[in-house]
């Protein structure tokens, strides 16, 4: 059960992955939201179905991922849902929309939107540092998600000092678009990763 969930999920971020990567390329707001929502969900159940594999000595770590996981999750379920509901319906006054909306840079929702990201990344981190590769392939995925970790501190320090909010206008959408890209380029190799990581588990596991 575990590792099939495992896969599901991993399959669940790819595609994820990829469709706010077009979202982002064609402009589609709403897109983008509802696929972060999903992600963040999926990645949840591939961080538990990781953690359930941790030895003994690394229950700390997978727990600490798991964790994370959680409270990334429930940041950016919460910044997208709002997106997708009292956001894209209007259904509040303008200079309450302008704290809410995520596309003001260094309002109140992008602000909580990138400490959710810098939890996620401190997950992988830890849930990279719970894992004992066996394989070629275990140990780059392992690697791309401690690397992953890297994030966690620039997400979190970054609106603290107003890196966003300073940069408005066209140019910082572009930047914000390209690193958003970049981000995507870098996280579906560790969907695909996992997925060849449960798969390659269960067919072992069969007699």
């Amino acid at each position: 059960m575990n590792r099939s969930l495992g896969s599901v999920a991993s399959v669940v971020i790819a595609i994820a992955t990829v469709a706010f990567a077009i979202s982002m390329l064609i402009g589609a707001a709403p897109l983008s939201w509802a696929t972060s929502m999903i992600l963040s969900w999926g990645y949840v159940v591939l961080a538990s179905s990781l953690a359930a594999e941790a030895a003994d000595s690394r229950k700390a770590a997978a727990y600490s991922g798991l964790a994370f996981a959680v409270i990334y999750a429930g940041y950016v379920s919460a910044v997208y849902f709002v997106q997708l509901t009292t956001v894209l319906q209007n259904a509040a006054t303008a200079d309450i929309l302008m704290q809410l909306s995520y596309a003001q840079h260094g309002s109140l929702m992008f602000n909580l939107d990138l400490l959710g990201y810098g939890m996620m990344a401190a997950s992988t981190f830890f849930i990279g540092l719970s894992m004992v590769a066996a394989s070629t392939p275990d140990r780059v995925l392992r690697v791309f998600l401690m690397l992953h970790g890297v994030f966690a501190p620039a997400c979190v320090l970054l609106p603290i000092f107003n890196v966003f909010g300073s940069m408005g206008g066209a140019s910082g959408d572009v930047i914000g678009v390209a690193v958003l890209l970049v981000w995507c380029v870098y996280f579906f190799p560790i969907a695909v990763l996992a997925f060849r990581h449960f798969r390659m588990g269960r067919l072992q596991a069969r007699p």
